[in-house]
């Protein structure tokens, strides 16, 4: 991957082809809605971005790296956004995170991936 996801201050493992999601939600103020002729008012008060993760195979070493950055209530990530092709550091949280088992037997690849999906706070 030529782009570095950073959780935590931790460069996490590459993520698998494909594997990243970066969705911008605008949020609009209470006020927002649909005029009586049908035009919509109100503002965007802020733009929040939700990171769609997915690594390939990991070892549980990578996957133990993985769950440690995303288990605190909030941490920093640094992506590159791709409306400016910029890096950005933001305050985020993790959703459910998933680990798919493929194999226990001893210096196999053990997990078939990690997925998670990363809220800006």
């Amino acid at each position: 991957m030529a782009d570095e996801l950073i959780i935590g201050g931790v460069t996490m493992p590459d993520l698998k082809k494909e594997g990243l999601t970066i969705s911008k939600e605008k949020i609009w103020s209470k006020n927002t809605g649909r005029a009586a002729n049908g035009d919509m008012l109100g503002d965007i008060v802020a733009v929040k971005y939700t990171l769609d993760c997915a690594w390939p195979p990991l070892s549980r070493e990578e996957t133990a790296m993985i769950d440690k950055a995303v288990s605190p209530a909030f941490f920093d990530v640094t992506f590159t956004d791709p409306g400016n092709n910029s890096t950005v550091t933001k305050k985020f949280y993790a959703g459910t995170p998933t680990y798919p088992v493929y194999s226990y037997v001893q210096g196999v690849k053990t997990y078939a991936g990690v997925k998670v999906t990363l809220i800006q706070k």
